[in-house]
């Protein structure tokens, strides 16, 4: 076992996990955020073989567990969004000659604006994200090849920022390294993190174009330097035959593989009776007006009818409840639950959120799951969606995937799932039946018994 050690020597990490928008921070790093930090290393020294051997096996490598404290982020009180920074434009009048003169406001206008305290401001976000503990793992059940050693040591030691370049780092390797927090999972997880794989270093080394800007550069300088007018012409056709767009100019690197990260699920003492349903509850939280319990039903189906409406074609079984032909099916299917502040002091029964929850590894593909739900329940960043529910009358609301570290009670899926002797609805059963007669309730309670068998309880 080996890890990638990362300490935030600042105490911060300063990286947007929503591209150009720059509203998110990115904690924790993403593992491909680091592999393109060690990649950049390599691309901006000497390039050692070696180097480039030991990236090319760590490419190869299974997506790595991530240990990582938990974060808050430096944001606007007012806003909830990152604090506005005005910073200098970038300078866009080199070349201009300055005046013998001592006006300043010749000098200004001829060049002194070039100098930072006399440039325009512009508004920009940095979001930052302030970790409990500044350390940092990607760690791999395998173990480290001795060839790899030194040049992964030598690579961790070139690093010295990841995300921003005010992000400052110190890397090492790491033979102990604490317990993942965060490891790999199939279907829908907590977490999508962008991830390396094979090939990932050819793919940047292609959009980085180290070698054809320093071709460029030469080609460039022979043409500066010489005085020879037929061969100067020379060079500037081989010049326009090589580089016909230009000088050639390094590309934003594409983004990685999305791999979904979440906790380590601790060994259970001895097997514990549970339903067909997975207890990992897909978990929404609710914006907009405060909707109370008796609006259940209305939600609910505004919810089926967003996710239906986001499906693939055909609308596979679990998630319609219906089967190609159109019948009821016999096999268990997603259900859309109300999540409700219950079970607290002040608790005044409002709908706190909503769950999907999903059959379990026994009745459904949680990889197919993940496939169809994802792309409705996350953007192109991997944050989470904002999602219409509208019913086309009176309810409209907006709910996206409860991804906080420390959510309300409510919106936590162990109350909802976890083991128990007993149970009590928070809201009223529908019965699958009616019931007539004096010992309605007596063979109501046996339907609900009935019920609790079909989903797999004892």
């Amino acid at each position: 076992m080996f890890a990638l050690g990362l300490r935030y020597l600042n105490g911060w990490a300063m990286a947007a996990a929503d591209g150009a928008r720059k509203e998110r921070a990115e904690w924790p790093p993403h593992p491909d955020r680091i592999f393109m930090a060690l990649a950049a290393a390599w691309f901006e020294t000497d390039q050692p073989g070696d180097e480039g051997e030991a990236l090319r096996w760590l490419e190869s490598l299974p997506p790595p567990g991530i240990t990582a404290s938990s974060a808050e982020y430096r944001l606007t009180r007012s806003t909830g969004k990152p604090v506005t920074t005005y910073v200098p434009v970038n300078d866009t009048e080199r070349g201009k000659k300055i005046p013998d003169t001592h006006e300043l406001a010749k000098l200004k206008e001829a060049g002194l604006a070039l100098l930072p305290e006399y440039r325009s401001r512009q508004a920009r976000a940095f979001p930052v994200a302030i970790p409990h503990n500044p350390d940092v793992y990607l760690s791999w059940e395998a173990g480290l090849p001795a060839p790899h050693r030194g040049p992964l040591m030598s690579l961790c030691r070139k690093v010295i920022a990841v995300g921003h370049s005010a992000s400052l780092v110190q890397m090492w390797l790491e033979d102990n390294p604490p317990t993942a927090g965060l490891i790999p999972v199939t279907g829908f997880a907590e977490v999508r993190l962008r991830i390396f794989g094979p090939g990932r270093l050819v793919d940047l080394e292609r959009r980085h174009k180290r070698t054809e800007i320093l071709a460029w550069s030469e080609l460039n300088q022979h043409i500066e330097t010489t005085t020879q007018a037929k061969e100067k012409r020379a060079l500037r056709t081989q010049m326009t035959t090589r580089f016909p767009n230009g000088r050639p100019a390094s590309q934003r690197p594409a983004p990685g593989l999305w791999q979904g990260y979440g906790k380590p699920r601790l060994p259970e003492p001895e097997p514990i009776p549970g339903s067909c349903f997975d207890p990992r509850l897909v978990v929404l939280m609710l914006e907009g007006p405060r909707l109370s319990l008796t609006s259940t039903l209305k939600l609910t189906a505004a919810l089926r009818a967003a996710m239906l409406s986001a499906c693939p074609q055909p609308i596979p079984e679990w998630v319609s409840g219906h089967t190609p032909v159109g019948k009821p099916t016999t096999q268990p299917h997603v259900a859309c639950l109300p999540l409700p502040f219950v079970d607290h002091p002040h608790a005044d029964g409002r709908l706190s959120g909503l769950a999907l929850a999903l059959p379990d590894e026994h009745q459904l593909d949680l990889a197919e799951a993940a496939a169809i739900l994802e792309p409705w329940l996350r953007d192109e960043h991997g944050l989470p969606a904002s999602i219409r529910l509208y019913d086309g009358r009176w309810l409209e609301q907006r709910a996206s995937l409860e991804i906080r570290e420390n959510p309300p009670a409510s919106l936590r899926a162990e109350p909802w799932t976890r083991p128990a002797r007993r149970w009590a609805s928070v809201t009223p059963v529908v019965l699958d039946r009616h019931y007539d007669g004096p010992d309605k309730w007596e063979r109501a309670a046996e339907g609900v018994k009935d019920a609790c068998e079909r989903i797999g309880l004892p």
